[in-house]
């Protein structure tokens, strides 16, 4: 009885690890999904932006000169009516884009470099690390990181000189094909964590159900064989 019991509670225990294991690898796969989606989101408008070589938009408090960009002729132009209207570059949109994205939900976008035009864009240590394994060959970092204290899922890739960026940046000395730096995608994962947790909360709680049923049936039926030996 006792050797049963053992090793029914060993396989019980195992499941539940096993359960476990596996709630975490959807979580993780859940947010690098996400993520994924989000950073080929500003991929994309980056490409797009970069292809019609920025977008005039009006002067105003939240859009104002990029002072980056005063080496380019036409960074100001005024249109026949007399509105004053300001280039936005791509890396200027996306970070404008991100900010709006970041405060409605949550999701924090970042274009990061060794090289800066910007301080602000100055990258976190985990951003570094990446930027770091960049140099090396290495195309895609992502895991669990802090960002102010809280749980977040980050994704990040090179950002490779195309012909279309040495507009804004080749006054940096960058060639076609050269990491300009990084581009970095982080999910909350707050809600996502939540909801593993509870499942996990379920998987364990229904296992031990099951455990206990298990073990009453061997008891049961142990006690029922010691008493016909009796007999």
């Amino acid at each position: 009885f006792i050797i049963l019991l053992l090793s029914w509670t060993i396989i019980i225990v195992f499941l539940i690890f096993f359960e476990i294991s596996k709630v975490n690898k959807e979580t993780d796969e859940i947010a690098k999904t996400e993520a994924k989606a989000n950073f080929d989101k500003d991929q994309a408008i980056r490409f797009w932006a970069a292809s019609h070589g920025g977008v005039y938009v009006p002067i105003d408090s939240n859009t104002p000169q990029n002072s980056n960009l005063s080496h380019i002729a036409e960074r100001d132009i005024i249109t026949p009516s007399g509105k004053k209207l300001t280039l936005m570059n791509p890396a200027y949109m996306i970070r404008q884009l991100n900010e709006y994205f970041t405060e409605y939900y949550g999701v924090v976008g970042h274009i990061t470099s060794k090289k800066l035009l910007r301080p602000e864009n100055k990258p976190d240590e985990w951003e570094l690390k990446a930027l770091n394994q960049f140099e090396t060959g290495i195309d895609e970092v992502s895991g669990h990181s802090e960002i102010k204290g809280k749980p977040y899922f980050r994704l990040m890739q090179p950002m490779l000189i195309k012909q279309s960026c040495l507009k804004c940046h080749g006054h940096q000395g960058y060639k076609v094909g050269d990491i300009r730096g990084g581009v970095s995608v982080a999910i909350p994962m707050t809600s996502i964590l939540e909801h593993a947790s509870l499942q996990k909360e379920r998987s364990v709680f229904s296992f031990s159900l099951l455990w206990l049923i298990g073990s009453l049936v061997l008891f049961f039926g142990h006690r029922s064989l010691s008493n016909s030996f009796k007999k």
